[in-house]
């Protein structure tokens, strides 16, 4: 916008001489001077034409300033309604590229993010049959050369033969263990026994009398000890022959 330019200031107002007599509107002097001749007629017309046009550019003289003054602020508020329509027009235009650029930005993240998940979901997937197919590989390999089904089968039945032949043998030898003990207690007993039996010879019976352990009243059910009537031993001590 140019500068406003400083309005003139107003010139003293003068007194205005007697405005001359209206022409007719018609254009038709004759009709307004019909008593006159052509040529008075023509010279008054040009007096009041003459005297008519400095008055109207004295009074557009006079007018000049408001006149400018208006003239600038007609401009200036039609310069102001064409830049506020015109920025009204660029700003409703660069909203809606602004939409459109945000529009654009947001599909393009969005099929990004899409493109992300099913990618992470095919790479779940994937890796999901991946550890399957190691865990069953694994459990293969294992089976067939590290633990081998039908070598621990084996390996275990030969460990239970072992031990079934291993327990043969404790029990075996736990029975000759038991067997020597019991030969042993027996020995023990009869040595035992046999001291006893030893200080006990005056019981033994004699022809004329019979003796502690051989009763006549118990012949049925005598007393033994390993197998032989206590009377037998007695016998066997006083012959030497226990």
């Amino acid at each position: 916008m140019p500068p406003k330019k400083k309005e003139p200031e107003p010139e003293p107002e003068e007194e205005e001489p007697a405005p001359p007599p209206p022409l007719s509107t018609t254009g038709l002097f004759y009709l307004y001077y019909k008593n006159d001749s052509g040529r008075g007629v023509c010279s008054g017309a040009m007096t009041e034409v003459v005297s008519t046009f400095f008055t109207s550019l004295a009074a557009a003289e006079e007018m000049r300033g408001q006149e400018y003054a208006a003239t600038l602020l007609l401009q200036a508020s039609s310069r102001r309604l064409l830049q506020r329509l015109s920025f009204g027009h660029r700003r409703h235009k660069a909203i809606t590229l602004e939409r459109a650029y945000r529009g654009h930005l947001g599909r393009l993240r969005y099929e990004d993010s899409q493109a992300e998940r099913e990618a992470g979901m095919r790479r779940a997937f994937w890796d999901g049959n991946a550890v399957l197919v190691q865990k069953i590989w694994r459990g293969f390999f294992s089976r067939k050369h590290v633990h081998n089904f039908y070598l621990r089968k084996a390996y275990l039945l030969s460990v239970a033969e072992r031990g079934a032949a291993v327990q043969t043998i404790l029990a075996k030898h736990h029975q000759t263990l038991v067997e020597l003990d019991a030969e042993t207690q027996d020995e023990k007993r009869l040595q035992q026994f046999e001291g006893v039996v030893s200080s006990l010879h005056h019981l033994l019976s004699t022809k004329s009398c019979p003796g502690l352990y051989n009763s006549p009243y118990a012949q049925m059910a005598q007393e033994t000890v390993y197998g032989l009537p206590i009377e037998q031993h007695l016998r066997n001590v006083a012959t030497g022959t226990l």
